[in-house]
């Protein structure tokens, strides 16, 4: 996830290119060749059956052990696309080993011109590259819905992504796994092996003694993806497409205990101002802690860390934010990226969105002290670059019966600042309280994870003796809220919402600067259903969302939503929200056509409106749109949008003034696009 800033409108296409994996799209069973087996029924169109290891397996890319002749081969692969359901190009075969602590997984890969295999080097994680690829997904769990996939290049790279709602992927999450690869005369080959302890399962690996399997191929110079359990762009889910991995059941869930304390110490050498009493030419810091995973049963984990070390992590991009709304930063912290998934709530099914949020938003944890030291007074200072994690604990995972559970506990420090006054005095500022932050979420999967209900629940608790402090934060924020979605017609269909409600409190100066807030702005002159109240102590307000969606079956895709936030919906203090005071229509109609037809590859064509007003009646929002793509057969591409707003009122321009109306407008734009895969490629807009 990429920084961003506030967006009014959200349109969720689903234009899948060679490399990415899932989307909203349909099955379909196609008969396959070779030792794998077909069988009916959705998400189990396939089966093999892992064979135990025999000897020892080197994992050096050449499948020369006798443990992988001995196992049967999946094989069968047939077209995602450019034609889906018509057999690969190239054949492939994939064998799976069982062992004590790892699953093996052997792939060749055919393909009569080795020379033509697109096997760049890059960096682990990379995304948008010319290259072939294998993806190996593991539902361990089960559950048709979350799976562990472990991607490889030809020429080694690395690449891991948790999966989870069937089909949403968390880019982030990082495992500890071994392939190597090979290029012969025959084509290439992976060789894998993924340690029992990475996955998460109960002893037996579900209650069936079986896992979900997903085996995919791309063929960079053919814009080709081939599966071995049939899947399209137009299968209605990704994870419940998988085939089924037998002669699991007798593997036993790994006992989990990872103690990893850790000491560091950091120089800073830069210039600054001799007469800075604050200031070291050679300045420099140690800290300690440790961190605590213990394996529980039924396929939860407990984490725990005591001042973690964050100093490993990437660093934010930089950016230069001139707006009011605040920039939304990925989580990178290992931490807070175990289980992140879990703690999801109030994700809809819908192509046309309006407005986005988080209820759970963990950077808020350990974050930069929020109040500044300068200006004033204040001559040279020594401020805490983030607020000290004094301890976190947290349970998550999923369990065999269904239940999804997250629980965490974080206690940040009390932080103070060193500052020199104009007088030359030295003096101390509290710059951040001691605080408690408290996350519960629950959920249930329902007629084999078509069905999920599920609840959410936060607390923030501040420690404000400081009366400064006090003017500035909330004493108390809670939430609470439900969410659900239910599937039906093989996936096709899905009703998807959740109702969530906020309350915060604190000092009359504290409330103030809440409703003066850009989320929320009560002190616009000519709003005539809010009202800033400077002896106002709390605040609550609630946010609802439902979606009518329908995807996957290869013939329209539509999406119905209605949204509002009432004015006083705050989340912020362990959340992320732009604003709050609105109401919300959003459609969306169209028809992608994801096989060739005439001069095209594929194509699409979709039309889509978008409504909204505030609590008081004024539009803040209204247009609609039409927008064309279509990839031609010789891989160029081009793309047309209409796009036409009615004229509406920004009651967020002026920055908590006077309302201010946006004119009627109409817009146009073309786009066109040479074949990406030549050395030279050219890409036009006009708008």
């Amino acid at each position: 996830m990429v920084s961003r800033s506030h967006h009014p409108l959200t349109l969720l296409f689903v234009t899948t290119s060679w490399l990415s994996l899932a989307g909203p799209l349909l099955g379909q069973s196609v008969q396959g060749s070779g030792e794998s087996t077909l069988v009916p029924g959705a998400g189990a169109a396939r089966v093999v059956e892992a064979a135990p290891v025999v000897g020892v397996i080197q994992i050096d890319g050449w499948l020369n052990e006798a443990a992988w002749s001995a196992a049967s081969p999946a094989t069968g692969f047939v077209q995602s696309w450019p034609r889906p359901g018509e057999p690969a190009t190239f054949a492939t075969e994939a064998r799976v080993l069982v062992g004590e602590d790892a699953l093996y997984v052997g792939v060749r890969m055919y393909d009569p011109h080795p020379d033509s295999i697109a096997a760049p080097l890059a960096r682990r994680d990379v995304s948008d590259i010319y290259s072939d690829w294998l993806h190996v997904m593991i539902d361990s769990r089960m559950d048709r819905r979350t799976a562990f996939r472990f991607s490889v290049n030809p020429r080694g790279v690395q690449k891991d992504v948790y999966t989870y709602d069937d089909g949403s992927e968390d880019l982030n999450w990082d495992a500890v796994w071994e392939v190597a690869t090979s290029i012969d005369s025959l084509g290439w080959t992976a060789e894998y092996r993924i340690p029992f302890s990475q996955l998460r399962f109960a002893s037996g690996g579900s209650q069936s003694g079986e896992w979900g399997l997903g085996i995919m191929r791309d063929v960079a110079r053919h814009e080709e993806r081939s599966t071995w359990a049939p899947w399209t762009r137009d299968t209605p889910g990704f994870v419940s497409s998988f085939g089924t991995l037998r002669g699991v059941g007798s593997v036993r869930a790994p006992r989990r205990l990872e103690v990893l304390p850790y000491v560091s110490s950091q120089l800073v050498r830069a210039p600054g101002a001799a007469d800075d009493p604050f200031y070291r030419a050679n300045a420099g810091t140690a800290a300690a802690g440790v961190d605590l995973n213990v394996g529980l049963p039924q396929g939860l984990m407990l984490s725990a860390t005591i001042n973690p070390d964050f100093g490993q992590v990437e660093v934010d991009p930089a950016e230069v934010n001139l707006t009011v709304f605040e920039t939304f930063y990925s989580e990178k912290r290992p931490f807070f990226i175990e289980g992140q998934d879990v703690f999801g709530f109030g994700k809809v099914r819908s192509f046309n969105k309006y407005e986005s949020q988080e209820y759970f938003y963990s950077r808020r944890i350990g974050r930069e002290p929020q109040r500044q030291v300068f200006g004033g007074d204040v001559a040279y200072a020594d401020a805490p670059r983030q607020t000290t994690i004094l301890g976190a604990a947290k349970v998550s995972g999923k369990t065999p019966g269904g239940w999804t559970i997250g629980l965490l506990d974080a206690v940040t420090a009390r932080e103070e600042a060193r500052y020199v006054d104009t007088g030359g005095a030295r003096r101390r500022m509290v710059v951040e309280p001691l605080t408690n932050y408290a996350v519960g979420r629950v959920r249930r999967d329902l007629r084999g994870g078509r069905t999920v209900v599920g609840a959410l629940g936060t607390a923030t608790i501040r420690d404000l003796a400081d009366p400064d402090l006090a003017s500035m934060l909330h004493e108390r924020a809670f939430l609470g809220g439900i969410d659900f979605d239910h599937r039906w017609s093989g996936r096709v269909w899905s009703l998807s919402g959740y109702f969530v409600a906020s309350h915060v409190s604190g000092t009359t100066d504290a409330l103030v600067g809440t409703q003066r807030a850009s989320a929320h702005y009560f002190q616009r002159p000519d709003a005539k259903h809010i009202e800033l109240d400077p002896t106002r102590t709390s605040l609550s307000g609630h946010l609802t969302e439902i979606a009518l969606a329908r995807s996957g079956d290869g013939g329209l895709d539509f999406s119905l939503e209605y949204k509002e936030s009432s004015p006083g919906f705050e989340v912020n203090d362990v959340g992320f929200q732009g604003r709050s005071d609105y109401r919300a229509v959003t459609t969306l109609l169209g028809m992608p056509v994801n096989r060739p037809w005439w001069i095209f590859r594929d194509h699409n064509i979709y039309a889509f409106s978008y409504h909204a007003w505030n609590f008081g009646g004024d539009p803040i929002l209204n247009g609609y749109a039409v927008t064309a793509y279509g990839t031609f057969n010789n891989l160029w591409y081009a793309e047309v949008n209409v796009h036409h707003r009615h004229r509406v009122y920004d009651d967020r321009l002026t920055r908590g003034g006077p309302i201010a109306g946006k004119p009627a407008l109409w817009m146009y734009e073309l786009y066109l696009g040479t074949d990406g895969r030549k050395p030279v490629s050219a890409n036009l807009g006009f708008t």
